[in-house]
């Protein structure tokens, strides 16, 4: 044999384990293809019933997607309602503030004045009976002295609504007023 008979014997054997690769090759394929091909069916198979409940739900929830515009109207047109309620709310709270002034104010002056007459009457009647000034028991309000004692009016403080609806991050002096309010004066006590 010479050597070209044993190059092409050797070529010949190459070529059939080749072939017989090849052959195994493609029936591995086949087969892997033929799983995956199973296992694909068998993954849509499960998915469908899946699919197919989305499906509804997305149909059941497109009403509902069709009313979220209309609520959202009717939420802002109610917070407008609300914010012209808290307005008028604010406006009557600052004449409510006003009217406690005022009715102060009045309190402050009819004290004044029945002090005053309350004085005079006892002052007439001791000089009419001719006995000595009025004990220190019978005033309203003061000190026990034989002179009336200077009246400290302890100032009027009240809740300006304008400051509580401040924002929060603004400084603000209504807790100084708030506490001031608080401390007892010798007026209340």
């Amino acid at each position: 044999m010479s050597y070209l008979d044993i190059a092409v014997l050797i070529l010949v054997v190459a070529a059939v384990w080749a072939v017989v690769e090849l052959a195994v090759t493609l029936r591995h394929a086949r087969r892997d293809a033929e799983r995956l091909t199973a296992s694909a069916q068998e993954v849509i198979e499960q998915a469908q019933p899946v699919v197919a409940k989305l499906d509804g739900m997305a149909d059941e929830l497109e009403p509902a997607v069709k009313e979220v515009t209309p609520l959202l109207r009717k939420a802002g047109g109610t917070l407008d309602a609300a914010d012209a309620s808290l307005g008028s709310l604010n406006a009557i709270l600052e004449d409510v503030s006003s009217v406690s002034g005022a009715a102060s104010s009045v309190t402050g002056a009819v004290s004044h004045a029945a002090e005053s007459a309350v004085s005079g009457v006892a002052s007439v009647v001791s000089r009419i009976t001719g006995s000595r000034p009025p004990a220190p028991s019978a005033k309203l309000e003061g000190e026990v002295s034989a002179e009336p004692a200077p009246r400290e009016e302890a100032p009027c403080r009240y809740v300006d609504y304008t400051e509580v609806a401040a924002p929060a991050d603004a400084p603000s002096n209504q807790t100084d007023d708030v506490q001031a309010d608080a401390a007892p004066t010798k007026e209340h006590q």
